[in-house]
């Protein structure tokens, strides 16, 4: 193998890893994000939300089962 096709298959390796690295971090930040909504949800249906606090909490997860309905084909008309 000579010495630019050596170094080309290692850029190559570098810039596969760096791409999952990037999306790890991506996931990550999502998954984050979706814990903490649902502790949120979690608290909601507790009651242990003020009323405007409650209020944003419900409007994000409508949005979210909204979109899950559509994501599945469940949107009716609307979808």
């Amino acid at each position: 193998m000579s010495m630019r096709r050596r170094l080309k298959a290692l850029e190559e390796r570098a810039m596969t890893r760096q791409h999952v690295r990037e999306a790890m971090l991506q996931q990550s930040d999502a998954r984050r994000y979706m814990m903490e909504h649902l502790d949120r949800v979690a608290a909601l249906r507790r009651g242990e939300l003020d009323h405007e606090e409650a209020a944003e909490v419900a409007a994000v997860n409508a949005a979210f089962e909204s979109r899950l309905a559509r994501i599945r084909g469940e949107g009716g008309l609307l979808g």
